[in-house]
């Protein structure tokens, strides 16, 4: 499989890459994150039983949403209520951000892909104070062109808007960007936006399940996927 990446190594001009578990190790909390959001939103007149922990995080989100449209709330109201959710996330985010350390060969990597004039985005679901707090404590916030993140006004992933204007941002084709990252939901963004993904498995989820989700190639870690890029570069 990674030779139909090897196939497209000339036409690449930009990677884009996932934050949590790709790039860095997570330190969001992420049972209190969603406890918390479940939480306010059963405060805000909500079923506890419509909202189930072992969902994502997205999913949770939309369903509230979807279920707020179904009740004629204005959107002026969901708005100021989903602004709300998004304070929540950005403060358990935050909690523990000085503590995030990068994947070994993350830095290698970038700078490598830098080296070789090939632009770098960030595409991330957490809130831009922490991708940048994450960034910069792992050394990594100078190698990134460009950063897209929840709060941004955009539809976030799987929703190919926040790629396509990180894309934007970056000045590249779309057509010749990657994207990479761990989870199933990053590889529906990138078949919503029409690009190739890559998985790395340091989010723990199955390789058969990553495959299912259309990568075109899998990598141990970020550092193995270093140790292709030069071997193809060079």
């Amino acid at each position: 499989m990674k030779g139909d990446v090897t196939k497209r190594n000339r036409e690449i001009e930009a990677v884009v890459f996932d934050l949590d578990d790709t790039l860095v190790e997570s330190t969001v909390d992420f049972p209190k994150f969603k406890g918390r959001v479940i939480d306010m939103i059963v405060s805000l007149g909500e079923d506890r039983s419509d909202y189930r922990p072992e969902e994502t995080v997205v999913a949770i989100i939309n369903g509230f949403e979807k279920r707020m449209r179904s009740k004629d709330v204005s959107e002026t109201e969901i708005a100021r209520r989903l602004a709300m959710l998004d304070r929540i996330m950005d403060e358990v985010e935050m909690e523990r951000v000085s503590e995030t350390v990068a994947y070994e060969g993350a830095l290698r990597l970038l700078r490598l892909l830098k080296k070789n004039g090939i632009k770098i985005g960030v595409l991330t679901r957490g809130c831009e104070g922490y991708a940048r707090a994450a960034l910069s404590n792992t050394k990594l916030l100078d190698l990134v062109d460009a950063i897209e993140c929840r709060n941004s006004n955009t539809k976030p992933k799987p929703n190919p808007e926040a790629y396509l204007k990180l894309v934007d941002a970056l000045g590249v084709s779309k057509n010749n960007t990657i994207f990479v990252g761990d989870h199933p939901l990053d590889a529906q963004c990138a078949a919503n936006a029409g690009v190739p993904f890559i998985a790395v498995r340091t989010g723990d989820v199955p390789d058969r399940t990553l495959r299912k989700a259309g990568c075109v190639a899998i990598f141990r870690d970020v550092g193995e996927m270093a140790d292709w890029f030069d071997g193809v570069l060079g």
